[in-house]
């Protein structure tokens, strides 16, 4: 057993997880920008939130199956949960930190880059996300193995 098939999983799985979520939420916001923001601010709509769960989720199960069909060792599947786990919680310092920032004025037309820059979760959602993410990875590796 080495640890380079494993370490080429969790990358490559990781790195289809980040793909996915930025082209969904590129996607999303073209189709429904109004939909994103609360009036005048950056802070996240509650379908939006609703939205980051069902996408992170979504994309978890992918870069599960792509970490199993590269290594199907145990360890390939729980090393990803790992890395979700702890790349999660620097997400979760983030949601904190801008949550005790105000929130800045939005106009009416501001664009995808702005938007991602300056949106501010809930940090519930955050702390979700990372339960979404372990349990999409965990549902690709008893679908496969």
């Amino acid at each position: 057993m080495t640890l380079q098939p494993t370490l080429a999983a969790v990358v490559v799985a990781y790195v289809a997880i980040t793909v996915f979520v930025m082209i969904g939420f590129s996607v999303a916001y073209k189709l429904w920008p109004r939909g994103a923001f609360q009036p005048g601010c950056y802070d996240v709509t509650m379908s939006w939130n609703l939205l980051s769960l069902v996408l992170g989720f979504l994309a978890a199960v992918l870069g599960g199956w792509i970490c199993v069909v590269i290594d199907d060792q145990p360890w390939a599947a729980r090393s990803l949960m790992i890395l979700v786990a702890v790349l999660g919680l620097v997400d979760v310092a983030a949601a904190v930190k801008k949550s005790t920032a105000g929130s800045r004025p939005r106009g009416d037309d501001v664009d995808n880059r702005t938007a991602m820059r300056h949106a501010r979760k809930p940090v519930w959602v955050a702390v979700t996300n990372i339960l979404a993410g372990i349990a999409g990875v965990a549902v690709a590796d008893m679908w496969l193995t």
